[in-house]
C-alpha cells in the first residue's frame, strides 16, 4: 500500500493540490513502515549474519532506521494527516 500513496503524493505535489502536504505525510509514514518491515523481515530470514559487513543488509537496516525519522518523525506525520482529515482538507 505504500507505492500508491507515494505516487498519489507525487501527483498532488506536481499538480499543486491543497492536499499535497497530507498526501506526502501519509506516503512518508507508509513507505517508512514498509521499508522498516522489509528490513526487519530480511534480518529474521538471514539471522545474525545480517548485521555483519559481509551482507548489504546491514547497510539497508542502518539506512532505513535513519530515513524513518528523517524529515520529521512518523508521529509528526501521522498527526499532520489526522489534522488535515479533521479540518476537512481530505476532499
Amino acid at each position: 500500500m505504500a507505492r500508491p500513496l507515494l505516487h498519489g503524493a507525487a501527483l498532488a505535489v506536481r499538480d499543486g493540490l491543497p492536499t499535497a502536504s497530507r498526501d506526502v505525510s501519509a506516503a512518508k509514514v507508509a513507505c517508512g513502515d514498509a521499508a522498516y518491515l522489509a528490513a526487519r523481515t530480511a534480518l529474521q530470514v538471514h539471522g545474525a549474519i545480517g548485521y555483519t559487513q559481509e551482507y548489504d543488509l546491514s547497510l539497508w537496516i542502518t539506512k532505513t532506521r535513519a530515513l524513518v525519522t528523517a524529515w520529521g518523525t512518523p508521529d509528526f506525520h501521522r498527526s499532520r494527516v489526522v489534522t488535515a482529515l479533521e479540518s476537512g482538507v481530505a476532499s
